[in-house]
């Protein structure tokens, strides 16, 4: 890809982003007469369009003179919440403290992130979703992949939304609100308070610093509660769900207390006899457990296709009920990584926070799935397969989970009608899948 279309592309966006910050949507209207006229009234003999050029250019330029009187200090205080779910409008308060000798009106106030344009190493190495079926020369200039790029870096939108009078010395409180677009971490570098000229052209824009992270969770969809024929499963060893939770078996022996055994389980009479804690052991429970499994490997860094599965695994892990089970989340990042939740064990909101931090597996094998998946196969009473593809390793786990009779709920992302068609007719018929089209999530997630 060439450097000197990528070095126009970035200041052409700095210039883009000048324009927005420094003129209203009257004064970008203005702009645009500004430059037909120009470009139409350059013969002053045969057109009276110069003087649409003269009007225009005078009240421009007033009103960004105008705008240069704006001065302003201010202390702001947010109260920002930990965490905020994709799609959904956080909304917050926002305490304003004018520092100043004047009152002032008509402010607007909006979040200011920290937008870092994309390097040229990550233009080049980018590849747009569904770059492949645009034309030759759109794949040549790459102008759609600066503009995919630049959607991926915005994090979230906020519009400037004005705020009450602010008093000289006073302190006024006010609700803000925003729209997390993605999961990840929202990086906000400050807040901007801005005023327009008096011909509401033109504004001035004044940054005040105050730096604030807010993990933005996987975006949520409405999804059934899945069942699964498979029984429960013995434990070997006894983990701390298994001493809570299920069917005891037979009194064993005593033993000395450990930190983490129920206070249920203290035999009262052996404590004062021996003068320390003793407890009755029993044999290890039984219990569900069932598998959560995300298919993580993508050629890109980003895509879409992937982040609409973690929002299905996020969703199906928030609508199981979690008391009477263990539900256990396997990806591959760096690592392979298993998490556990229900039961005593990790809550559903730190699972959300870790599936907000998933990132794809670019240079890994399904292979290493495939090996996590088998070691814990033993455990499990049933397994939800997310898969972003069907090739031969994916088929390969599908087919021993088949062939050692674990009960399974597959779903197959796609991001276009009958992509996988022909690959599905090769699975076990008795072996349920549905497909999730990305362009209508919330119809297809319904059929699970």
């Amino acid at each position: 890809m060439s450097k000197h279309l990528y070095k126009l592309y970035k200041h052409t966006q700095r210039c883009k982003e000048w324009v927005a910050s420094r003129f209203t949507n009257m004064g970008r209207l203005f702009l645009f007469i500004l430059g037909i006229a120009f470009l139409f009234g350059i013969n002053v003999q045969r057109t009276m369009i110069y003087q649409i050029l003269s009007i225009a250019s005078v009240l421009l330029i007033i009103s960004f003179v105008c705008s240069y009187r704006f001065r302003i200090k201010v202390k702001i205080e947010r109260n920002l919440p930990k965490t905020c779910i994709a799609g959904r409008e956080l909304r917050y308060n926002v305490q304003i403290e004018n520092l100043g000798k004047k009152t002032h009106s008509a402010i607007y106030y909006r979040e200011q992130s920290s937008k870092i344009l994309p390097s040229f190493l990550e233009y080049s190495s980018f590849t747009e979703d569904g770059e492949e079926q645009r034309n030759l020369f759109d794949r040549k200039m790459g102008y759609y992949r600066w503009l995919s790029l630049i959607h991926i870096n915005n994090t979230f939108q906020c519009i400037d939304q004005e705020l009450p009078d602010l008093a000289a010395g006073k302190k006024i409180e006010s609700t803000i609100s925003l729209l997390p677009l993605k999961r990840g971490t929202i990086h906000l570098e400050g807040s901007t308070l801005s005023l327009v000229d008096p011909f509401g052209l033109c504004k001035r824009q004044v940054l005040c610093q105050s730096p604030a992270n807010v993990l933005v969770l996987p975006k949520l969809y409405s999804v059934p509660k899945l069942y699964f024929p498979g029984s429960r499963k013995y434990h070997q060893g006894g983990i701390t769900a298994a001493q809570n939770h299920g069917d005891s078996s037979e009194f064993i022996s005593l033993r000395e207390y450990t930190h983490g055994d129920p206070i249920k389980y203290i035999d009262w009479k052996a404590t004062a006899r021996v003068g320390k804690p003793i407890v009755k052991q029993h044999k290890d429970e039984y219990f569900s457990r069932y598998g959560l499994i995300l298919d993580s490997y993508v050629a890109r860094s980003y895509s879409q296709i992937f982040e609409e599965a973690v929002s299905v695994a996020a969703s199906i892990m928030m609508n199981q009920d979690n008391s009477e089970a263990v539900l256990d989340l396997f990806f591959v990042g760096r690592k392979c990584i298993t998490c556990s939740v229900g039961r005593g064990l990790t809550d559903q909101q730190r699972m959300l926070e870790i599936l907000a931090s998933v990132t794809t597996s670019q240079n890994r094998k399904f292979k290493e799935m495939t090996a996590l998946v088998k070691h814990h196969s033993s455990l499990l009473s049933g397994v939800v397969l997310i898969l972003i593809d069907l090739d031969e390793d994916r088929k390969e786990l599908v087919d021993y989970l088949i062939a050692h009779k674990i009960p399974c709920k597959l779903i197959i992302m796609v991001d276009s009608n009958g992509k996988f068609t022909g690959k599905t007719d090769t699975l076990n018929v008795d072996f349920s899948f549905t497909e999730i089209n990305i362009n209508r999530m919330e119809e297809d997630i319904t059929l699970l």
